[in-house]
């Protein structure tokens, strides 16, 4: 026979307490095999036995509430309990459950929590690795511990919610505390009133789920109450159970300087790794593994912590390996891979070491990702960087681009990435981040990126995908206080890329790394090795100070197609963002320029030099096309540097600020044509920003749908009918 009991509300301490009184004394064979429901009083935050608390919660946010903070005695994840949850476990003999394996028995005890919510009339079901769930949504996460043949398996019941108040409490992604990001999860969690539309009464869900109970692990229950001795071993452990040393101590991560630092993540759970090494000798003293993750005996960890120390980091994979070769453990979704990949990914930071880093700086180096750090470094195609360190006044800070003025270290990282015939890019959203690793990984490129460690922590997945689709990278620090340090309403305008603190990179460091990769140029990508001329007409709008023709990367590594169109684009053109025939788009192209008081042909490097035979054909029907014309105010780009000197607005455009030369003119229409795609992009963005002209891109690529019309892959051919149109509607 069974025994059932409910504990009441109790603090986060006593419950735990309780939890760990019940386990021993169930080991023992002093007390029967027991189904017990708790609820928490006042409200906290409970973490894993593997989790750091400093790691895990926002201290900040929760003291200020008044949120109690404990350790479970389980892994697993972070919590948040209200007042009105209910927490379920099982504590009994392992055998009355038959001979299965942890993960068999999570699935059976999840499959009878979810038969309990069945008869309340929620349409919940068993999800592995350990949750129960409502038509894709999470209502309870479980999870367990052994002690000799006796185990602990506990749930939580959400029965009403307060999603945002979760998110605030935990150091999750600041996405998720957006009004966007609340509805988001509230879309993946569920709770029994919002399902039932009413809050059932405790006893009604405890009839309910004892009875699923009974029907699907075969057993009789009774109701019962706790017993003397169990009362006085709860008396005995609370003082522990609620010290500090359980509380906060256990697991801490170390914090000497030269401590090295690590995340992984897979299927089990989440890694964090903190390892001491001498560099000189590449001898590994101590290793702290903290995490959520579900593994018995859980002293595993403790145990292969201590079998490792005083390992050289070459064999630290067999080290690991020969621990867990006659070792009897049992997890849920992890491998003793996943262990050496935890335990290796920081050490590899020491390959920073041969390249110049000082042993204190080595954790500058956030990572390497999918392979080894010089490896990663000498593939390297992509630089991407952070637009919280450009300066906030600048025109660049929420652009892909950058100017290269001298003015921050962006442009430094720019420098060295053209040198490198790297692709630079500057990431201005989440979003964008995720779109730019996706076309990494389609062109099977390896980047080297610059971010903040909390951003890697919480984006870390987004990377890990990134990986799995083929694209490796290196991520290095920042400098500076950053969103995660000035608490969640920074971290919210930081992810919408509204941030505003200033923060800085590591330009030698950065140099160090780069080091494994050879300059090929001046800071420029050039075309061809002879140095090219403009063509005739355009000698007099080229300003006397260019000498050399400079042009970033080509077309053919263009990235800035975020929503890239794939395969035939020839006969389309865009009218307002929307995709419409070429034809209908050549229509209102002539009809803008015919209506125009004031325009402005921008003509860019793939036209204005004489690269090859296209470039030259264009050039001679861009003349017609002023002919055609006579109001075109033409404005040349001869490369894609800022320039020092003053500038005549009335006959060229600056870089940086091509809308001053717009509204010096007062231009009612812009027209753009040998221009790149990734710089028109950027043109257009300070045309809409600081402007209301009319915009009009001829792109050879796939067009622009940001413009007012675009048409798409415009050659010389193109280019000529149109100019037939053209001359056609002029009067005789």
């Amino acid at each position: 026979m069974w025994r059932v009991l409910y504990t009441g509300q109790r603090s986060a301490s006593e419950n735990v307490a309780l939890d760990a009184s019940l386990l021993e004394l169930r080991a023992e064979g002093k007390i029967p095999n027991t189904i017990r429901f708790l609820q928490f009083k006042p409200e906290c935050v409970l973490i894993g036995y593997h989790q750091a608390v400093e790691q895990e919660i926002r201290l900040e946010y929760t003291s200020k509430e008044g949120i109690d903070v404990g350790r479970r005695i389980t892994g697993g994840g972070a919590i948040l309990f209200d007042e009105s949850q209910i927490g379920w476990e099982v504590i009994a003999d392992r055998k009355s459950l038959g001979d299965i394996s942890y993960e068999e028995l999570t699935a059976k005890i999840c499959r009878a929590a979810a038969k309990g919510l069945q008869k309340l009339g929620i349409k919940a079901e068993f999800r592995p690795r350990n949750d129960i769930e409502v038509e894709g949504k999470k209502i309870s996460g479980t999870g367990g511990v052994f002690e000799g043949n006796a185990f602990l398996y506990q749930g939580t019941l959400l029965m009403d919610f307060n999603v945002e108040r979760m998110l605030k409490s935990l150091q999750i992604p600041v996405e998720k505390l957006t009004s966007k990001g609340i509805k988001a999860a509230e879309d993946r969690v569920t709770w029994v009133k919002r399902e039932l539309g009413r809050l059932p009464s405790r006893e009604e869900v405890f009839k309910a789920l004892v009875e699923a109970f009974e029907e699907e692990l075969g057993i009789s229950t009774e109701w019962g109450e706790l017993t003397q001795e169990e009362e006085n071993l709860l008396k005995e452990k609370l003082p522990y159970y609620s010290s500090e040393e359980w509380i906060y101590q256990v697991r801490k991560p170390m914090e000497d300087s030269e401590a090295l630092f690590g995340i992984y993540r897979c299927k089990g759970g989440t890694f964090r790794v903190s390892a001491k090494v001498d560099t000189n000798t590449k001898v590994v003293s101590q290793v702290v593994i903290n995490g959520d993750f579900f593994v018995n005996p859980k002293r595993l960890v403790y145990d292969l912590e201590a079998y490792i120390k005083h390992t050289h980091v070459d064999e630290m994979e067999k080290k690991i390996r020969e621990f867990f070769k006659d070792k009897d453990f049992e997890a849920v979704n992890l491998s003793v891979d996943d262990f050496v990949e935890a335990v290796m990914f920081p050490l590899r930071k020491l390959e920073a070491q041969d390249l110049g880093f000082d042993k204190k700086k080595l954790n500058r180096v956030i990572g390497s990702i999918g392979g080894g750090l010089k490896d990663n470094i000498k593939k390297a195609k992509v630089m991407l960087l952070p637009y919280c360190a450009k300066p906030s006044w600048c025109d660049y800070r929420h652009t892909d681009d950058c100017g290269e003025c001298g003015g921050c270290t962006v442009g430094d990282l720019y420098r060295m990435a053209y040198e490198r015939d790297m692709i630079p890019i500057t990431i201005t959203s989440f979003e964008m981040l995720r779109d730019t690793l996706q076309w990494c990984a389609e062109n099977g490129y390896t980047y080297v990126g610059h971010c903040c460690y909390e951003f890697y922590e919480k984006r870390y997945e987004i990377f890990r995908k990134a990986k799995d689709l083929g694209a490796n990278g290196v991520l290095i620090d920042i400098e500076g206080i950053t969103c995660y340090d000035l608490g969640v309403e920074e971290e919210e305008k930081a992810y919408h890329g509204e941030f505003q603190v200033e923060l800085d990179l590591f330009v030698k460091d950065s140099e160090n790394l780069l080091a494994l990769k050879e300059v090929k140029s001046d800071g420029v990508k050039r075309v061809g090795k002879e140095k090219p001329t403009p063509t005739e007409f355009f000698n007099e709008f080229k300003p006397s100070y260019y000498k050399i023709p400079k042009v970033a990367p080509g077309p053919e590594e263009d990235r800035t197609r975020l929503p890239i169109l794939k395969g035939d684009y020839r006969e389309l053109s865009f009218i307002d963002g929307k995709v419409v025939p070429y034809e209908e788009g050549m229509r209102k192209v002539l009809d803008l320029l015919s209506e125009a008081e004031k325009p402005t042909l921008i003509v860019g490097p793939l036209v204005l030099w004489k690269w090859n035979r296209e470039s030259e054909a264009k050039s001679e029907l861009v003349r017609e096309l002023v002919r055609a014309f006579p109001k075109l105010n033409v404005h040349v780009l001869p490369d894609y540097k800022p320039k020092n000197k003053q500038i005549d607005f009335s006959r060229e455009i600056d870089p940086p600020n091509p809308h001053l030369s717009i509204l010096h003119g007062k231009h009612d229409l812009t027209l753009m044509i040998g221009v790149h795609c990734y710089r028109t992009d950027f043109v257009i963005r300070l045309l809409r920003k600081h402007t209301d002209t009319k915009i009009v891109t001829l792109c050879g690529l796939h067009g622009h749908p940001e413009s007012d019309v675009s048409l798409a892959s415009v050659n010389h051919e193109r280019l000529r009918e149109l100019l037939n149109r053209a001359f056609k509607l002029q009067p005789s």
